[in-house]
């Protein structure tokens, strides 16, 4: 299915450049089929479930789509979020929407509610379709605006129009008429599809549609005789959404939002209802997460406690103690140290270019506290910010790397010197940006201490939140389950004595 997505993404371009930003949100298209063949009966609903797509900007990836259909009492709830950022030739641009239609049996518009941040602007919509009537209330900065929308006839939301031919029959060369609301012009758009006939797509049986949501430029569909959406192309596939498999998906989401890539940034900031003021000087802080995903284990630990609370609400407390735990006695039992001291492809702790490195930061420090420190003061002082991801030894030669390459260097670092160490994830206060999705570690020295190289933070201070250990996709996935979902507020807070 199209969605909203694509569609805000091409009105908001001059129009000869409109086609080149067109890749957009996908949800699941329904039409068995089979190549060769003239047509096919008519799907009797939507596949419920979650699905996963990649969007690619001139065979590169630029963003992602998640998408779901769930059975509700009168017809069915289609969400979507998706995020992506595009440049070319005389533009850039960037785009994240969440997507929520109640649709009838027939797919019909009921209600909907959809929010967009589109180059930096944001904009909410709400609304119901009340017979050939959509009433449709926009709320931006400082503004709120009612619209009534008058249609002919039936009103489809934009998530749903390969699915409307699909659910009555795909055959080769019928043409479909549909009202579409735009949901980024606010206005109904007739909208014209075609059959174009069944092909073999990557192997597999599909049925291509056509539609003619963009002036000029064809936009082609293949769905599966599974009712599964297997590529969509604007001009000729320069920009496509590709359907991917949920881990691979899953993973990407996940590295693009710890590594605060641009186009994730609006769609994975974690609102709260105030800000955190100071946050390096933080001792304690109390927030309460909605929209806590089952699949997230509740990290608990020496310096931070979970608690479930109803619904989807977790209550997190960080305590990081004194400014340096020097003091603290050992609190954890480490059975099995070695997987915290092991080489791995993305933390080559015995390459000679770390152990080198190791051994001149450290000097003379043997004491695990203060090698652990060095290390820390080390990588945040000679390497620079940047927004590349890297391995450790690029790291060494080039002198810059994103926080999850710090982290990296550091883990590498530490290992090196035999002291267990671990990378982690989750949520750390940005300072003017607000809760951002990041990766730190944790050394063991009789507990398992945070520190942030990125910061140079000695140890992390009380607003990272931990959410996930680990480093490997399938270690990272679970956060691509809450990123765009969460909110917070701020319970309590406190600060280091003599912190201003």
């Amino acid at each position: 299915m199209m969605t909203a997505f694509t569609t805000k993404l091409f009105r908001v371009l001059p129009i000869k450049a409109r086609w080149a930003v067109a890749a957009a949100l996908l949800l699941t298209a329904m039409s068995p089929c089979l190549a060769g063949a003239a047509a096919a009966p008519p799907l009797a609903g939507p596949p419920l479930g979650e699905r996963w797509f990649g969007l690619y900007f001139n065979d590169e990836k630029a963003g992602f789509v998640r998408t779901s259909i769930s059975e509700t009492s009168g017809g069915y709830r289609v969400e979507s979020d998706s995020a992506v950022k595009m440049a070319g030739v005389g533009f850039s641009r960037d785009a994240s929407i969440q997507e929520s239609y109640l649709v009838g049996r027939d797919l019909s518009l009921k209600s909907f509610q959809v929010s967009q941040t589109i180059d930096g602007s944001p904009v909410k919509l709400s609304g119901e379709a009340l017979g050939k009537t959509v009433r449709v209330t926009v709320e931006s900065t400082g503004s709120r605006k009612e619209k009534r929308l008058t249609a002919k006839g039936t009103v489809y939301p934009p998530a749903v129009i390969n699915l409307y031919p699909l659910l009555r029959g795909g055959a080769a060369g019928r043409k479909y008429r549909i009202t579409m609301l735009d949901t980024e012009a606010v206005v109904l758009k007739d909208i014209r599809i075609t059959a174009v006939g069944f092909e073999t797509l990557d192997g597999r049986d599909a049925l291509k549609l056509r539609n003619n949501l963009y002036p000029f430029v064809d936009n082609d569909v293949w769905v599966d005789p599974e009712g599964n959406t297997l590529r969509e192309s604007v001009r000729d596939g320069w920009i496509e959404t590709r359907a991917e498999d949920e881990r691979t998906a899953r993973a990407f989401v996940a590295e693009a939002a710890i590594a605060r890539k641009d186009f994730i940034l609006a769609f994975s900031l974690v609102p709260t209802d105030r800000p955190v003021d100071r946050p390096a000087d933080l001792r304690v802080l109390e927030i309460e997460l909605s929209g806590f995903s089952a699949g997230l284990p509740l990290l608990q630990g020496p310096f931070q406690k979970a608690e479930q609370r109803e619904g989807r609400v977790v209550l997190f407390r960080i305590d990081t103690g004194q400014p340096k735990p020097s003091t603290m006695p050992p609190t954890e039992e480490l059975t099995d140290a070695k997987p915290y001291l092991a080489a791995v492809d993305r933390i080559p702790a015995d390459n000679p270019e770390i152990v080198r490195w190791k051994t001149e930061l450290l000097g003379e420090a043997k004491e695990p506290l203060a090698v652990v420190e060095k290390l820390v003061r080390g990588v945040s002082d000679r390497v620079k910010e940047t927004g590349d991801s890297r391995p450790p030894l690029e790291i060494l030669r080039e002198g810059s790397g994103d926080g999850p390459s710090q982290a990296r260097l550091y883990v590498a670092l530490a290992r090196a010197a035999g002291v267990p160490t671990r990378m982690v994830s989750g949520l750390v206060n940005v300072p003017g940006k607000g809760f951002l999705y990041h990766s730190w570690a944790e050394s063991y020295l009789g507990y398992w201490l945070a520190v942030d190289p990125f910061f140079g933070q000695f140890p992390a201070d009380a607003t990272h939140v931990k959410l996930v250990e680990g480093d490997s996709p399938d270690d990272l996935a679970p956060l691509a389950a809450v990123v765009g979902k969460l909110t917070g507020r701020i319970i309590k807070t406190e600060y280091l004595k003599g912190s201003n």
